[in-house]
């Protein structure tokens, strides 16, 4: 028995529902039904599933339940539940202006009254909260200030708390180690713990914050959940708070050599880690890291709100476009030029898949706005310049751009990733409006995501024809 057959016995057995009348509405024979629910067989297409659970007059829930049950016999329970995170990972991408605001103004009557000498016990998560939020206030306030964080981005508070400092022109920079799991296995929800903790640090960088994370591998649950002491640290210029790993209690150390020696064990384990992401910050690297990417000769994906342009413009639209007082303009274009080339040359290829949605065409055609140019390259297209970009695009003959149905079509509009086998990258916009480019090569996250478009749903895209269609009443 699997759990599927369990689960449809047990609505059959519920609903009194005779065998006979139900094949005769699927057209099955009884023998393949009896397969169904003795767990030997299993509907092979969805089509044939919906068809029994319609017959069956499923709620809403019933039906959920018995999709998921048959979709993790089809592709494994670990395949099925680590493909559902990457999806609740892309669709709810933290959007910059969806992040909540935080109110710092309670905090800052005690953020300057740093100067106690010992340590002090903290007895409580409250308190805890209320020291780090202490000590990280009165870092903030310094020309120089900067934070260590040896800790898992678990903590609400903590991370809610940094967000809001990215309300305030904050310039403290922060330093972040993590573990992250040494294996694809989920936690005891069937959560990806990797995932969950990329969602907690996106909105810091979308804060436009002074950020950096470095990460080494351990399995996350017996490291964190069993007597580890104070594995946690808070590390700033003049304090430091050392915390369980449920941040329930801890030590706040304000002794200079107490502080040191913590610093200089952050640092020394700092050297064993890596650098999770490697954001890109001036024009000319951008154009250089986008030319490096999809070099692969293997599957590549984009997949992002709007389709990808790039290949379709033309170095009379790049000498229009560039803003004429830039420094170097001409050296610029000759790089736009190359970078166009070389995206038309790859991407109008069998090796990659472009996802985009009809939102993201209709964003496109009201700004005029390429997120892949970087942000001072140049100014929106024009309207008529849009429509044959878009135009362009359709008539493109390797048809690999794909368009989004089902809940991918309202992918969050600050959600761009590239995935291959070899490299990959998030790009967003920031607070400040400015493109952020973060790539990454950790091999657990992009299998996840490769893994995730290898296998994507076909009723999650339209035809190449309903595609057609579509754009162009949009464009009409």
């Amino acid at each position: 028995m699997t759990s599927f057959s369990t689960l449809l016995s047990s609505l059959i057995e519920q609903k009194n529902i005779q065998i006979a009348p139900l094949t005769q509405y699927c057209g099955l024979d009884r023998s393949t039904m009896y397969k169904y629910l003795n767990g030997k067989r299993c509907p092979p297409k969805l089509e044939q599933l919906e068809r029994i659970a319609d017959y069956m007059r499923l709620s809403p829930t019933e039906h959920e339940e018995l999709v998921t049950a048959w979709k993790i016999v089809q592709m494994g329970e670990e395949n099925y539940y680590i493909r559902r995170n990457v999806e609740d990972f892309i669709l709810n991408f933290p959007d910059v202006s969806k992040i909540d605001q935080f109110v710092l103004s309670s905090f800052k009557t005690e953020s300057a009254q740093i100067g106690e000498s010992g340590c002090q016990a903290l007895d409580s998560q409250a308190a805890v909260n209320h020291a780090v939020s202490r000590i990280i206030l009165s870092e903030a306030e310094k020309d120089n200030g900067q934070l260590a964080l040896l800790l898992q981005p678990d903590n609400d508070y903590l991370f809610h708390f940094l967000t809001g400092l990215g309300e305030s022109e904050c310039t403290l920079k922060i330093e972040h180690i993590l573990c992250l799991n040494n294996s694809i296995q989920l936690d005891k929800s069937n959560r990806s713990l990797n995932l969950l903790y990329l969602q907690a640090l996106l909105p810091l960088y979308i804060r436009a914050m002074n950020y950096k994370v470095y990460y080494y591998y351990d399995n996350v649950e017996s490291h964190f959940s069993s007597f580890n002491g104070l594995s946690c640290m808070i590390l700033t210029s003049e304090a430091a708070v050392a915390c369980t790993s449920d941040y329930s209690s801890g030590i706040l150390y304000f002794q200079p050599e107490t502080v040191r020696l913590l610093w200089e064990l952050f640092r020394d384990y700092k050297e064993k880690c890596s650098l999770l992401f490697q954001p890109v910050s001036s024009v000319t690297d951008e154009l250089d890291l986008l030319q490096t990417l999809g070099q692969n000769p293997e599957i590549n994906y984009v997949i992002q709100p709007e389709p990808c342009l790039i290949p379709f413009i033309t170095p009379d639209l790049v000498e229009n476009y560039v803003y004429p007082d830039l420094p170097d303009r001409d050296a610029l274009i000759q790089m736009l030029n190359a970078y166009v080339a070389s995206q038309k040359r790859e991407v109008l290829s069998s090796r990659f898949l472009l996802y985009h949605t009809l939102e993201g065409i209709r964003s496109f055609l009201t700004t005029g706005k390429i997120t892949e140019i970087p942000e001072g390259l140049c100014p929106p297209f024009s309207s008529e310049d849009r429509k044959l970009l878009v135009s362009r695009m359709l008539e493109n003959p390797a048809n690999n751009y794909l368009l989004l149905r089902g809940p991918l079509q309202y992918l969050p509009h600050n959600f761009h990733l590239f995935v291959s086998p070899s490299g990959g990258y998030l790009l967003f916009t920031n607070r400040l409006n400015k493109t952020v480019y973060l790539p990454f090569e950790e091999p657990g996250l992009l299998a996840a995501f490769l893994d995730y478009l290898n296998h994507l749903d076909v009723n999650y895209r339209y035809s190449h024809e309903q595609m057609q269609r579509l754009i162009r009443e949009l464009d009409a």
